[in-house]
């Protein structure tokens, strides 16, 4: 009985399986059959059949649609429902397996401005007898390396032409000679050895990146007589020609080359220079301002990526230094400006390699507001004492130069004489210890000797035990006179020498 159940169980689920699938099934057939959708962008009816793997399109399209998105599909020839369209804008045919020309009833697309036909199998561009209104052409990543003289001729309004990852050696020079319009053009990543000199009256911009290119010649870009900007950047140039001509370039791009020197003619005849990229070369030596002497208009230099050596002496460390800084800057990383050679400035800036090595006295001078500091201070210093000397003249008297007095003491009992006489003493006396034998020579002598000078004894009333001598001073005084003894007095002038210090 229970396997019974569970067989009736099985078998309904079978069922329900079985179904499903069909549904699943049905649902992907709906889908094959409407492989197509529309929608509006910015005003514009997009028909969608891109990454379908369609080979061909399908029936009962909306016919007016204005951008066709047909991209990653299996197109082998430009599908034929293409020429039931009439109002398109915008073509899409990328990613598919194009080979063949363009056909003829686009002619009759006067809307079309913009074809796609980027990752094909293109391998040559030849003309066509037919006029397209077609103004943006995209025929990147093909395998082009054949484009015929006068294939782009048959596009008068043609504006942006991109040919970029093809395989592209040469171009003719006559090749967008009669394109006008013509205003940018990608040439990157080809096989370009020489930058290619071909003639164009309208183009402003050439990208020639990632092409392979060693050599630049001087009039390279002398038939584009309306170019603004060209990209030469991550090739393969060790150097620039002097006097490169182009009376109308104003942006160039070297960057990521090998280029290591530049001269004072290398720029001279590119007078609009505005913008200059030579980012990631290998400069060393730093350029000397007259290298951009001509190009009064350079506003902007961009040299990040190259190991420069400051050594030996060089002035132009910090007069290009000041060059590419000073207000408004041309240098917008000013970090780039830093020295890796030799050691002893690694990491500096030019401007302080250059004071550090050529100049070390400056780097120890004080500045200038230090010096003037000390300037004023030492000549506050010298008013004052100035002034303070001239009031201490000013409040004090004038000393009183005195002479020196020889007083002459006469012992008779005369009043003293005294009369000026300069008298100086050679040897002064100590009042310690009496002078020695050489310091009594030198004193001078008296005029009368100590030994002519008689003998005073004191006779008094009452009578003393001793005898006591009298001092100079009591010679002066009037004594009685002794017995018979006389003694013969004279007048002794004792020089005294009075020094007043000044």
């Amino acid at each position: 009985m229970a396997s019974d159940v569970l067989q009736s169980a099985l078998s309904i689920w079978l069922v329900i399986s079985l179904v499903s699938a069909g549904v699943v099934r049905r649902q992907a057939d709906d889908l094959d059959e409407q492989p197509c959708t529309t929608y509006m962008v910015n005003g514009l009816l997009h028909l969608d059949c891109s990454n379908r793997g369609l080979k061909d399109l399908p029936d009962e399209l909306d016919y007016d649609a204005e951008v066709l998105l047909l991209s990653n599909n299996n197109f082998r020839s430009f599908p034929s429902q293409l020429e039931n369209f009439t109002n398109v804008k915008a073509l899409d045919l990328s990613g598919n397996h194009l080979n063949i020309p363009i056909p003829d009833y686009l002619e009759k697309w006067t809307n079309l401005t913009t074809l796609n036909l980027s990752n094909n199998l293109y391998d040559t561009w030849i003309i066509n007898a037919q006029k397209y209104a077609v103004k943006i052409l995209d025929l990147s990543k093909n395998k082009i390396s054949i484009i015929d003289d006068r294939a782009f001729t048959t596009m008068p309004q043609l504006h942006y032409l991109d040919l970029s990852e093809n395989r592209i050696y040469d171009l003719p020079a006559e090749v967008f000679a009669e394109a006008h319009h013509l205003d940018t053009l990608i040439l990157s990543r080809n096989y370009f050895s020489d930058v290619p000199a071909f003639q164009s009256p309208s183009l402003r911009s050439l990208q020639l990146c990632s092409c392979q290119v060693a050599n630049i010649n001087v009039d390279s870009l002398a038939g584009m007589g309306s170019l603004l900007e060209i990209d030469l950047s991550m090739n393969q140039l060790e150097s620039l020609p002097d006097n490169l001509a182009s009376y109308t370039l104003q942006e160039l791009n070297l960057s990521y080359n090998s280029i290591n020197t530049l001269t004072d003619g290398t720029f001279s005849s590119l007078p609009h220079l505005a913008v200059l990229d030579l980012r990631g070369n290998e400069f060393r030596d730093v350029w000397s301002t007259s290298h951009f002497a001509s190009n009064p208009f350079l506003r902007e230099v961009h040299v990040k990526g190259n190991r420069w050596s400051c050594e030996g002496f060089s002035v132009n460390l910090l007069l290009t230094y000041e060059f590419l800084t000073k207000e408004p800057p041309k240098v917008f990383d000013i970090k780039s400006l830093i020295c890796y050679t030799p050691s002893n400035v690694t990491q500096m800036s030019w401007q302080q390699a250059y004071i550090k090595t050529w100049h070390p006295m400056e780097s120890n001078t004080p500045s200038f507001t230090t010096m003037a500091v000390l300037v004023g201070i030492i000549i506050g210093v010298v008013i004052t004492s100035c002034v303070c000397r001239g009031l201490m003249a000013v409040s004090s008297p004038t000393p009183i130069r005195q002479q020196p007095e020889t007083t002459v003491l006469n012992l008779n009992g005369g009043v003293p004489q005294s009369r000026v006489e300069s008298v100086v003493l050679r040897v002064p006396l100590r009042e310690d210890l009496p002078p020695s034998y050489d310091e009594a020579l030198l004193m001078p002598r008296l005029n009368s000797s100590f030994h002519s000078l008689p003998d005073f004894v004191d006779e008094e009333e009452e009578p003393r035990n001793y005898r006591r001598s009298r001092s100079i001073g009591d010679l002066t005084e009037s004594r009685p006179r002794m017995g018979d003894r006389r003694s013969l007095r004279r007048p002794v002038e004792i020089h005294t020498r009075i020094t007043i210090d000044e």
